[in-house]
């Protein structure tokens, strides 16, 4: 702002000082003027320290026994007529849901994945049935916990979880399809005859049902275990 010499205008235009009203002009603004923050702010970010690390270490491994836990001794059969036990339910989802939630996406992949490599030592599926899991938990955990990551609400919890069971079943479809009744069928052949039934009607019914009750239970849960998971 720059305001023009007084007495030298009277002056010039033959009036008193007194009488003069200054002249006020604005001028731009210049390189030295804050500018205006109009920026919205960000949330804190906890940097990346020793403690939480070890308490990431610590939570990924309780939830990963947990799910293991659920995943060996909580099972039984929703559709007994197919063979190696490849359709009996479980809730080993829920944990790594939990952990999905708490913790980001990838601790949930973390623990479906560690979950199913124990399980391989105990496997009676040959191995078919782990990675089966592991593919199918994920596509649920995978959506639902990235969705939640920038939705942290009640609403976007429930959204999320929505989400990762209609990505769920698509995703068992496919598995069931593409990979796991063949895989299945390098034992025991006659698993082909039924790949249509498997895939798009016992299989995606028992995947709806599974996924839909992981989700359920996890959104009971997760908002109060949260502040004891939450780094």
């Amino acid at each position: 702002m720059e305001k023009v010499n007084e007495t030298e205008k009277a002056a010039a235009e033959g009036i008193s000082v007194a009488e003069y009203k200054p002249l006020i002009i604005l001028a731009p603004a210049g390189p030295l003027d804050p500018p205006k923050n109009k920026e919205r702010k960000k949330s804190e970010v906890k940097p990346f320290t020793k403690r939480n690390a070890t308490a990431y270490i610590t939570k990924v491994a309780i939830l990963s026994a947990l799910s293991t836990v659920l995943y060996l001794f909580a099972r039984f059969p929703i559709f007994p007529v197919f063979p190696f036990s490849v359709l009996d339910m479980d809730f080993s989802d829920i944990p790594a849901l939990i952990g999905g939630f708490s913790m980001g996406p990838v601790a949930g992949v973390i623990i479906a994945l560690i979950k199913c490599v124990i399980k391989l030592s105990t496997s009676s599926t040959m191995f078919v049935g782990e990675l089966s899991n592991f593919i199918v938990g994920c596509a649920l955990v995978l959506p639902a916990s990235l969705y939640y990551k920038f939705h942290k609400t009640r609403k976007g919890a429930l959204i999320a979880l929505v989400i990762g069971i209609l990505v769920n079943a698509a995703v068992s479809i496919f598995n069931n399809y593409f990979i796991t009744v063949p895989l299945y069928a390098q034992f025991a052949p006659v698993v082909m005859e039924v790949r249509v039934e498997f895939a798009c009607e016992y299989g995606l019914a028992f995947n709806l049902l599974k996924s839909t009750v992981a989700s359920i239970v996890t959104f009971v849960l997760y908002k109060k275990l949260s502040p004891i998971l939450h780094l």
